[in-house]
């Protein structure tokens, strides 16, 4: 009997932990700051919710269906006039619709803001184009130096957030992680780098990027001459093997 139980409950707790992580399998936002009227959030790699463009000024109310009704839910703030551009900020789940949504203070082409599900957070910016993209790794010729020995990437001439860059990815034994490779803001390991969700990711097949966080690294599934398309304020990577 004891061990039946035992066994019950872990199923429960099973259960209960999966219904938590798949809480929400899409959200939208909506209110007056949003072109369109509505817009369907991007989910990140790490389970988050994305939003990448045009706000006007206004207000943004995030919600659980893609239209208003008895259904939805809202994540709306805890803080009256809470601004969409900040370093994180608490959110409450609520049915009223008439609470306050996230404020934003003036049009813009390039906010960006994600909505963290687990920490039950908003975090928003206006996102500018950086000046320097590089890759480096134990999968290029540069390995892992830097000052002056990174391999700098070309920005596009028409859209200042697009970066590409072409050459060989192979394996170079006899240093760390012979395989792996990253792409860093400037000709060092800080402050800014970008990172797959994952841990080895394949960069033929991995789509998506983070800024920051933990210091995991694509790898290469074949060796090859690559072309491959950073897009930062998007946080989107294309790859793909030319010879």
């Amino acid at each position: 009997m004891k061990k039946f139980l035992i066994y019950t409950i872990g199923c429960l707790m099973m259960g209960l932990s999966t219904a938590t992580a798949q809480k929400y399998q899409n959200l939208w936002i909506t209110g007056s700051a949003v072109p369109g009227g509505v817009q369907k959030l991007v989910k990140g790699g790490d389970g988050s919710f994305k939003y990448a463009g045009k706000l006007t000024e206004g207000e943004v109310r995030v919600m659980t269906t893609k239209k208003a009704g008895k259904n939805t839910t809202y994540l709306l703030p805890l803080l009256a006039d809470a601004n969409i551009v900040n370093l994180g900020l608490s959110y409450q789940e609520t049915t009223d619709a008439s609470k306050a949504g996230w404020q934003v203070a003036f049009a813009e082409d390039h906010y960006r803001f994600t909505v963290n599900t687990k920490d039950m957070k908003l975090q928003g910016e206006v996102f500018y184009p950086w000046g320097e993209l590089f890759i480096a790794g134990g999968a290029t010729d540069a390995g892992w130096k830097c000052d002056g020995k990174m391999l700098l990437m070309k920005q596009d001439v028409n859209n200042p957030y697009v970066w590409t860059w072409e050459g060989e990815l192979k394996s170079h034994p006899g240093i760390e992680e012979p395989e792996s490779f990253k792409f860093q803001g400037q000709d060092r390991w800080s402050p800014k780098g970008i990172h797959p969700y994952k841990a080895d990711a394949d960069i033929l097949t991995d789509g998506q990027f983070r800024t920051g966080g933990d210091d995991t690294k694509w790898k290469i599934s074949k060796p090859g001459r690559y072309r491959i398309k950073i897009d930062l304020f998007n946080e989107t990577v294309k790859a793909e093997l030319i010879k």
